[in-house]
């Protein structure tokens, strides 16, 4: 009998071989990005922001501010009152100083957004997270959702930071803190709240009383503080939608939006929009719970973003963060391949490593360029005028759960990996 160890497969790919791959990928991205995009919108959005609370400043009801805008219509604030008190301080920027602190803050997220995010995936392959983290900052910034945000001056980076935090740094810890992020990004702007339903459905109580807690804490906080315009919110602007802009308007990527488009303008059936809407959020939220049981954050926070997006009246495609986790989780699994065959760790969604590649690569340009246009009619419109929300629908189903991402996160925290039960 031989005594001969049982060699180990090799390691693909070699550790030194994608950084490698990723500084080229990034630098041809850079290259795009200089050579190919323009700021063409200035900030506009957050000179809204500022002309807004400028009104509030000077004594006049929050929701009475209009801006008139040729694309869009009536333009006004639209966040609930805590977001405003947020805000606030901009009414004593000039418009330079403005524009200086925005810049400022939403770098700072954005960076600690991937920075939190890329942790475990670096950790899982022996590879340099600094080196991981701006790769993967370089590739961020490219999603169309990230740089028209920030084209626009969207108070986004800091919700997708606030939540990034709660399910990336604070659920891996087991925080007694988990869900203040989660809770703060509801109180400023009311998607978010879809993780507290997350942190719901995986079993996560503490951390779902923490986020609901903290939600309507600061929620109750701003009614004290600016009674009028918080029961003008809550009983009249939240509901009618005033001042949000047009729902067909092609970058309007939700369900809503497409049957908008559909039945032009804006007169679509609310019962079709629910009827619609209510699988998207019962498959995509099994989905993000399997995943979250399963201690797969990424993936979880991915679905439940996607679902946030779609079932949304209103979800500019610069709201989507969610491409960044999605196309993360894809990569760190199909990377992570044994033998060349499936990864036997992932419990369900596409497991073969060449098309989660394949998927990942078909997914990123399209997402890069924000690939939405509206032609005239016909089922081209239907088709152009709506590609993200065929992909994240695709990616609901496709996103892979994949266990081994909770191994390495708790590694990467120095902590023994508690084995997880997935729960159907």
């Amino acid at each position: 009998m031989s005594t001969e160890a049982p060699r180990s497969e090799p390691r693909w790919p070699p550790r030194w071989l994608a950084p490698a791959y990723g500084l080229v990928f990034a630098a041809a991205v850079v290259a795009f990005l200089l050579s190919h995009v323009r700021l063409e919108n200035h900030f506009f959005d957050l000179m809204v922001y500022r002309s807004a609370v400028q009104w509030w400043n000077d004594g006049h009801p929050l929701y009475d501010y209009s801006q008139p805008d040729p694309t869009q219509g009536s333009l006004g604030f639209t966040y609930p009152p805590a977001g405003a008190f947020l805000l606030r301080p901009l009414a004593y920027l000039s418009r330079s100083g403005t524009i200086a602190v925005y810049i400022i803050v939403a770098v700072a997220c954005l960076a600690a957004s991937v920075w939190w995010l890329t942790r475990a995936v670096a950790r899982r392959h022996g590879w340099s997270r600094p080196v991981l983290f701006v790769i993967s900052l370089v590739l961020t910034a490219g999603v169309g959702a990230v740089w028209i945000g920030f084209d626009f001056g969207q108070i986004n980076p800091v919700l997708w930071a606030l939540v990034v935090l709660d399910l990336a740094v604070l659920a891996p810890r087991q925080s007694k803190f988990l869900g203040v992020g989660i809770g703060l990004a509801t109180a400023i702007k009311l998607i978010p709240g879809i993780f507290i339903l997350y942190l719901l459905l995986s079993k996560r109580w503490r951390g779902t009383a923490v986020a609901a807690g903290t939600a309507a804490a600061a929620t109750l906080a701003a009614f004290l503080a600016a009674p009028g315009d918080s029961r003008q919110y809550w009983s009249s602007t939240v509901w009618g939608g005033d001042g949000v802009g047009h729902l067909w308007f092609f970058m309007n990527q939700s369900i809503s939006g497409v049957l908008a488009r559909i039945y032009m303008p804006d007169n679509y059936p609310k019962s079709l929009w629910l009827l619609l809407s209510l699988p998207v959020l019962v498959f995509g939220m099994w989905r993000a719970r399997r995943a979250a049981l399963a201690g797969d954050e990424l993936t979880g926070l991915a679905l439940a973003g996607f679902v946030a997006s779609l079932i949304s009246p209103v979800t500019w495609a610069h709201h989507i963060f969610y491409w960044v986790p999605a196309l993360l989780a894809m990569t760190d699994t199909a990377l992570a391949r044994r033998g060349g065959g499936a990864v036997s760790s992932v419990q369900s969604g596409l497991r073969n490593p060449g098309w989660l590649l394949l998927v990942t690569l078909v997914v990123y340009p399209i997402v890069a360029i924000n690939a939405v246009s509206h032609p005239d009619t016909g089922i081209i419109n239907v088709i152009m005028s709506n590609w993200l929300v065929w992909l994240m629908l695709l990616l609901l189903v496709v996103l892979p759960i994949d266990s081994d991402r909770a191994t390495a996160d708790r590694e990467a925290l120095g902590r023994r990996a508690a084995p997880r039960v997935l729960a159907t």
